[in-house]
């Protein structure tokens, strides 16, 4: 039997929550096209049959856009529909917002975004993996405790800042696009390792890093907000990478 990881339990219990979202919501529709005074049955299933369409195939492909306008497209085209349906007194508004929500809940659950492939790296046991070192950065295969009576692999990191620790699952997290940010673990330093470029223009991890090119791994701790702890040379983020992949994630 496969045992999943803890990334890979939280994925299926993601969809599954999605689904049942979308279950209770639709019952809340019917329950409102029941005992809201909506006769005639076009007022309700008119705007529930476009709002599934809209929420399962529109909004999903705006939002996985990579240009940061077509999002807020779909979002206000959203809203605005709701608003007019409001004003017009036509068709049920609350079949039109609720049916764009389930149909978003139900595609999510059955088309999660595509993860980039992840760069295959034999799994080794944590005693048999050596500290990796490059652009400034000491890296040690290491356990941290996780809840109350448990540990899990962990990346014991130092720069010029000090010590600190990241999950392996949140650096795995981080390799895979999952997510755009890696945190440092409960009780170490607060260190951020991303890419210059994800980070808000206004925010500190981009005000921290002048000049840096875009695309550029950093490491950058809360000890000292006005510089990055550490940047990677290319061949030394590649190879970070590969070594972090090296390890288990539970």
């Amino acid at each position: 039997m496969t045992t999943l990881s803890t990334r890979e339990r939280d994925r299926r219990a993601q969809r599954v929550f999605f689904v049942v979202m979308a279950v209770v919501m639709a019952g809340v529709d019917v329950w409102l096209h029941f005992h809201a005074g909506v006769i005639r049955p076009s007022a309700f299933w008119v705007p529930t049959v476009v709002g599934l369409v809209y929420g399962a195939v529109v909004w999903p492909l705006g939002l996985r856009q990579e240009s940061r306008w077509w999002p807020n497209l779909v979002g206000a085209g959203f809203l605005g529909g709701f608003l007019v349906l409001i004003a017009t007194k036509t068709f049920s508004p609350y079949a039109w917002f609720l049916a764009v929500v389930i149909g978003t809940l139900l595609f999510q659950a059955a088309l999660p975004p595509k993860r980039p492939a992840a760069r295959v790296a034999a799994r080794l046991p944590l005693t048999d993996v050596r500290p990796w070192t490059g652009s400034g950065v000491t890296a040690t295969a290491v356990e941290r405790p996780f809840g109350k009576s448990r540990t899990k692999p962990a990346v014991a990191l130092t720069t010029q800042d000090g010590a600190t620790a990241f999950l392996v699952m949140e650096l795995a997290s981080f390799f895979d696009g999952e997510a755009a940010i890696a945190e440092s673990a409960n009780g170490e330093q607060l260190t951020f390792l991303t890419r210059k470029g994800v980070a808000a223009k206004s925010s500190i991890l981009d005000d921290a890093t002048p000049g840096m090119a875009d695309g550029t791994l950093f490491l950058h701790s809360a000890k000292h907000e006005s510089r990055p702890s550490a940047a990677f040379r290319d061949d030394d983020a590649a190879a970070f990478e590969q070594w972090v992949r090296t390890l288990p994630e539970d």
